[in-house]
């Protein structure tokens, strides 16, 4: 391969990332299975937790495989069918399949707020990484109930585990760049949060059908 050649791949391969980042799932499901138009009830957001609450348990459940599955499958397909994709093109790939989530061309660049995508991305890239964010989101939700402190607790220490667990600085570097994104994501919700008024998971929502 020439050049020219190396370039087109990798623009292609971050310009593909995109395109399937924007599939939005979380309103695909809800509309499929019980007609509800998330962009429109509860928090309007385009993910697995609005969908629970909007929709119930199962659509959320398929939602959040959707967003999860279309960032790790996309990165084991790099890793597996492109041949010799760089590093760099790979990591840029993680990233951009999380904006095309959080600002989707498919629906007037709206989106989730990037957990599930994000965690697709880490489970591949860094599977211990992942492991250990799992767990700091299940210790979240155990102290508070609330998803979406759950979910800032786990963009905020993201770097500084993989930091820890001696990854890369490359790498610490696009956990970071994934952190701010998803923080900044979550910016009303901070301002809920600091103000006490951020609703609790109500458990009635996974008893629906």
């Amino acid at each position: 391969m020439n050049t020219l050649s190396y370039i087109l791949r990798d623009v292609a391969v971050i310009a593909v990332a995109y395109l399937v980042g924007s599939v939005p799932f979380s309103y695909i499901f809800a509309k499929v299975m019980t007609g509800v138009d998330i962009t429109k009830v509860g928090s309007k957001n385009m993910g697995a937790t609005n969908v629970l609450r909007a929709a119930g348990p199962v659509p959320a459940m398929f939602a959040f495989a959707g967003d999860f599955l279309k960032s790790a499958l996309l990165l084991v397909a790099l890793e597996r069918f492109v041949p010799n994709v760089p590093r760099d093109t790979e990591l840029i790939a993680a990233v951009v399949v999380v904006l095309g989530h959080d600002f989707s061309i498919l629906v007037g660049f709206k989106g989730g707020k990037g957990v599930a995508t994000t965690f697709g991305v880490v489970v591949v890239l860094t599977w211990p990484v992942a492991l250990v964010e799992s767990g700091i989101w299940l210790a979240a939700m155990v102290l508070r109930n609330t998803v979406s402190l759950a979910s800032v607790a786990v963009f905020a220490t993201l770097p500084v585990v993989a930091l820890l667990l001696r990854q890369p600085l490359q790498l610490v570097l696009i956990y970071s760049l994934l952190a701010v994104l998803g923080i900044v994501r979550h910016a009303a919700n901070i301002r809920r949060l600091r103000a006490g008024q951020e609703p609790k998971l109500d458990r009635s929502y996974f008893r629906r059908r």
